[in-house]
């Protein structure tokens, strides 16, 4: 998809780490993948969104953030934040620094819990 290479323009390693986690969400199952300033995927509704975070500007890659709707919250150290928007929703967010923490069992975990929340 040109739209995702363009998100990621001279960003290769930032682009790397997404494509593992993007892998991850597509071996569960079909989902819609939409780009615009986030790239988001949903199947009856979004669940995840990603974007780039680079406040210092002395990270020239940019740094995944992972915005996970989940219908709990979890209490779990790898989560920056988690703020409750809805009776049954709560977004996690989620810093992705290295290709180890894309490819993780933690993050599969919750990337689990935010399809079958995007499912419902």
């Amino acid at each position: 998809m040109s739209e995702i290479a363009d998100f990621f323009t001279d960003k290769p390693a930032t682009r790397e780490i997404f494509e593992v986690v993007a892998d991850r969400i597509e071996a569960l199952g079909p989902s819609d993948v939409e780009v615009k300033s986030q790239i988001s995927f949903g199947v009856k509704r979004k669940f995840a969104w990603f974007w780039l975070y680079n406040v210092t500007k002395k990270n020239p890659d940019g740094i995944l953030h992972l915005m996970l709707a989940l219908d709990e919250k979890i209490e779990d150290s790898h989560v920056r934040d988690v703020s409750q928007v809805g009776k049954s929703r709560w977004n996690h967010q989620i810093v992705i620094h290295t290709l180890d923490d894309a490819r993780s069992d933690w993050l599969g975990d919750l990337i689990e819990q935010g399809y079958r929340y995007g499912k419902r």
